[in-house]
């Protein structure tokens, strides 16, 4: 029987695997410094939830999910990103009326989307995110905001720069959206078949079309900050403010709309240079929605969020080098040479897994010479050899596999030695601290 992969899918494993884990845990503790809470949500909901909330307008909806009815005759969708659902449970278990204000959640997890896979995109793929639920200032999204550039500089990157726009308050969303309309309708044969159904739902959309000629048609559109409202302006102002106050780069994008229809004010992205000046393009997106917690069931808060992709972050650090360093590696690496010193060497492994030693057992009995190739192998930092004499002894052989070195060590004292040369060489085993100094998707929101 002949099972491959599903079309749009990949399996992760390895130094890859270890990438995920190491760019994941970074995010996370990010998010911990901005008191950011951990949220957990199904990777499959009533399907209406996107519709009500990712909008009928938006490709994701429209092109993208993955809907099914299930045996009860529901109509259920693998979750095309994450927020809806954050915000479902959040209305359902009634935190946005228990909870002190602003709710801080994060996530990390699987999202789907049927789409052209290409390169750093697959159907399924993985998103970091964040919402700031129930905000009442201008403050709070330039902090959220600072929150994303905070993480991308943990990862290394010195060139971040913010991109932003403001869609405004409903009133100033209702007069753009007609002059939009008045703009597009002489051209609308013209446009692609996807405009011509976002002119009668969400004529903004137009204006995050990818066929070139739409997008040359869109860049000589109305400005939505011609549109703004006095207090749209004047909020507007302020998250600049406080991105300008943090040093913060924003580059003014008055095409930015993003691709879902719960946004209000304002909204944003994240870009990245190289450091040899390439453009990675978005790498991250979010914004504010002020009535998607009412329109699920909740309370009238305003909200702001954003998520990256990380199969694309991922990509990305790896294509700058900043992940050379990420491979499963070996603190310790076992090797027991007979069958006799077996149970003397799994149980001095299980000591050292103790005291948090990343810790390979072998127990082949090849050769010294096969058996360090092996470690190497692996990139461990010391093999530990028992043989039959270390045993009577109760000894044990360390050897240094950067430096060749070796020594008998007594075994009552070879977990406090190695914990003493580990640290020596830099090498934190694993410890509670190793995180710290660690210290919307592209198409998300």
């Amino acid at each position: 029987m002949d099972i491959k992969l599903p079309k749009g899918t990949k399996d992760i494993f390895l130094a890859e695997a270890e990438a995920f884990e190491q760019v994941e845990s970074a995010l996370i503790n990010v998010a911990k410094m901005f008191s950011y809470a951990s949220i957990r949500t199904p990777i499959f909901e009533h399907t209406e939830l996107f519709t009500r909330s990712v909008g009928d307008s938006s490709d994701i909806v429209r092109k993208e999910m993955y809907t099914f009815t299930d045996k009860g005759d529901r109509s259920l969708s693998l979750r095309p990103e994450m927020t809806a659902g954050v915000i479902r449970s959040v209305v359902e278990n009634k935190l946005d009326v228990t909870s002190d204000l602003p709710l801080k959640l994060y996530y990390v997890g699987p999202a789907f989307r049927y789409e052209r896979p290409q390169l750093g995109r697959y159907r399924q793929f993985h998103q970091f995110g964040v919402e700031n639920i129930g905000i009442t200032s201008p403050f709070s999204v330039a902090e959220t905001i600072a929150l994303g550039v905070t993480a991308f500089t943990v990862m290394g990157f010195k060139k971040v720069t913010v991109n932003i726009n403001s869609l405004g308050d409903q009133p100033t969303r209702d007069a753009y959206k007609q002059a939009l309309k008045t703009y597009f309708q002489p051209h609308l044969a013209s446009v692609c078949p996807d405009c011509q159904q976002r002119f009668e739902t969400n004529p903004l959309r137009m204006l995050d079309c990818k066929v070139p000629s739409d997008q040359a048609l869109g860049k000589k559109a109305p400005r939505i900050s011609d549109f703004l409202s006095p207090a749209s302006a004047a909020y507007y102002a302020q998250v600049k403010e406080g991105l300008k106050s943090l040093s913060i780069d924003i580059v003014e994008s008055p095409q930015l709309v993003r691709g879902l229809d719960y946004y209000s004010d304002c909204v944003f992205e994240y870009h990245m240079l190289s450091d040899k000046g390439l453009d990675y393009g978005a790498l991250g997106a979010g914004g504010q929605y002020n009535n998607l917690v009412s329109e699920l069931g909740g309370q009238p808060l305003k909200s702001v969020g954003f998520a990256f992709g990380l199969e694309r972050l991922i990509a990305v650090l790896s294509d700058s080098g900043r992940l050379e360093n990420v491979k499963p590696f070996t603190d310790i690496y076992l090797i027991s040479m007979m069958p006799e010193t077996d149970m003397y060497t799994f149980k001095l492994a299980h000591n050292f897994r103790h005291t948090n030693f990343k810790t390979e057992l072998n127990l082949e009995h090849k050769s010294m010479k096969a058996s360090i190739k092996a470690a190497v192998k692996k990139e461990a930092l010391y093999a530990v050899i028992i043989g039959d004499q270390e045993m009577k002894a109760n000894q044990v052989t360390i050897k240094n596999l950067q430096t060749q070195e070796q020594q008998l060590v007594p075994v009552n004292e070879v977990v406090h030695l190695m914990q003493h040369l580990t640290n020596q060489a830099g090498h934190h085993h694993h410890d509670e601290s190793e995180g710290e100094e660690a210290h919307h998707d592209e198409e998300k929101k």
